[in-house]
């Protein structure tokens, strides 16, 4: 694992708050699945869709003793639950595996699978799309988890693979649902423009090879084909689209909009009436200085987040989840 984490560790200034933020973590999340087929053939990289979890992280079964475990305890934080209880890590030196929920141990909500899916119709482009995902859902999650994953060396933490994982999965959602399959734009590492010409950060290959799943090394789909499955389901979806009024979806669901039952079939459950979409956690001012992150940027996408809730609130849409 010390392999990963001094490449996360070397790159880090150089995959976060520009464009090499999704096609770094792909090829780095394939790498990652490549090792695990060498000590079981079967071996495929699973993903955690965390907005699922939203509300209650820390009560998801993903964090439970019988998977990843859950907080760390006493002064050190050490993890004593989950498959990677009572671990030594090495990197960058010798300490506990260790997590340290925010919150006194509860994480305040994540980001909605609503909301989301609202930053996915709403981006025209790299430029938008990747502060959308990568200062929302991508930080809170590395923040609120804390411990290792919090740190430049956040590998340690297995959920760090299954967290970038889902970044990806939504990546490629809005690469295949909305005609992005090759688009690349918006800054480099450098501060030249970036293309699928560009290489990867760290690794010597350009970004055009890791573009498309299912051809070339990408060799890979996400569970649940054809594409169009969603965090945000099919009875949500027309929740959504039929009780929404027309200008609020246009605002912020664009593509359903244009074609409210394009993606969606079957009733709403009345079982799932659903509660308001709470107000989702913000990056901390420490956190945007070690990602070196521009503050306004960040800033935007949270008013952004919280101008959505008002907007469902306003509405009386209650979420599913």
């Amino acid at each position: 694992m010390d392999g990963y984490l001094n490449e996360s560790q070397t790159t880090f200034g150089s995959i976060h708050g520009q464009s090499q933020f999704f096609p770094f973590h792909r090829r780095f999340v394939y790498e990652w699945e490549k090792v695990g087929k060498q000590y079981n053939s079967a071996f495929a990289q699973p993903y955690w869709d965390e907005m699922r979890d939203y509300r209650a992280p820390a009560s998801s079964q993903v964090l439970s003793s019988n998977w990843l475990g859950g907080n760390g305890q006493g002064n050190n934080r050490c993890v004593q639950n989950g498959f990677q209880a009572g671990w030594t890590m090495t990197y960058p030196n010798n300490h506990c595996f260790s997590r340290s929920f925010s919150n006194n141990g509860n994480p305040t909500s994540w980001y909605s699978p609503e909301y989301i899916e609202s930053v996915i119709q709403r981006s025209a482009d790299m430029t938008a799309l990747r502060p959308g995902i990568e200062y929302s859902l991508h930080g809170i999650v590395h923040l609120d988890i804390g411990g290792d994953m919090s740190q430049r060396h956040s590998p340690n933490d297995w959920i760090f693979m299954l967290h970038h994982a889902n970044i990806d999965r939504l990546w490629w959602q809005w690469q295949s649902d909305y005609n992005h399959m090759w688009t690349m734009d918006g800054p480099n590492s450098d501060g030249n423009a970036i293309s699928i010409n560009s290489n990867i950060a760290y690794f010597n290959e350009p970004i055009r090879n890791v573009m498309q799943l299912g051809y070339g090394q990408m060799c890979f789909q996400y569970a649940s084909d054809p594409i169009r499955r969603r965090s945000l389901d099919a009875s949500a979806s027309q929740k959504m689209a039929s009780t929404l009024p027309g200008e609020v979806l246009s605002e912020w669901f664009p593509d359903t909009a244009k074609s409210p039952m394009a993606f969606v079939t079957g009733e709403v459950s009345e079982e799932r009436a659903g509660k308001p979409i709470p107000y989702p956690g913000t990056l901390t001012d420490d956190w945007i200085s070690k990602q070196h992150l521009d503050r306004a940027a960040v800033k935007r996408v949270e008013a952004d987040a919280r101008n959505f809730v008002d907007a469902m609130k306003k509405a009386k849409y209650n979420s599913p989840y």
